[in-house]
């Protein structure tokens, strides 16, 4: 790898949230689940990984009910955020939390008790591999928590099964992917966006 080039990339890497209408081709899906592929896993357990591919909009609809339920619990989203609308609290035509991607990739992780919080830790890792190839590849992603947060914050509108998970694995994040709408733009990188302190 050439001097700063994994910083150029850090520079095109955005959350992206409008899609084109273009499939993504099962090429494209394969160097992202090598990607995937790459993540160090905690205790190289990877066998408590599972990753699900979804094109099937039926699928992702079902997914969507949860969140549409938490969208109408302003009450909930004030104790997340204080930037919620007023008005009628139901949600608006055509809400889609997936964006319209064509494409959302759920990591699962095995439900464990031993090493409490390491699953988050490793999902991520998993997703990050997949969001920077995308970048890389001039695709536009983002992650996905809302619909899987819900999920859990309602029960009775858990539709997790649709994804068709081995026994004893929770899906923990989404990422969704696709062709950008528009060109993202590259931008730098601001230094000051996190305290940091040295001892």
């Amino acid at each position: 790898m050439e001097k700063d080039s994994f910083l150029e990339l850090l520079k095109k890497r955005r959350s992206c949230r409008r899609f084109s209408e273009k499939e993504l081709d099962d090429e494209t899906i394969k160097d992202l689940l090598l990607a995937a592929n790459g993540a160090p896993v905690g205790s190289n357990l990877n066998e408590d990984i599972h990753i699900t591919v979804v094109r099937d909009r039926a699928v992702l609809d079902e997914l969507t009910i949860a969140m549409k339920r938490r969208r109408e619990d302003k009450a909930a989203l004030r104790r997340i955020t204080e930037k919620v609308r007023d008005g009628n609290a139901a949600p608006e035509k055509g809400f889609d939390p997936f964006y319209g991607a064509p494409v959302v990739i759920f990591v699962s992780h095995r439900i464990q008790e031993l090493q409490p919080g390491i699953e988050f830790s490793n999902v991520m890792s998993v997703a990050m591999m997949m969001h920077l190839e995308a970048t890389e590849l001039g695709l536009g992603s983002v992650f996905m928590w809302g619909s899987l947060e819900a999920m859990r914050m309602y029960p009775e509108y858990d539709h997790s099964s649709a994804l068709q998970l081995p026994q004893g694995f929770q899906p923990l994040l989404g990422l969704a992917v696709g062709y950008p709408e528009k060109p993202i733009e590259r931008r730098e990188i601001n230094q000051e966006k996190f305290s940091v302190n040295y001892l």
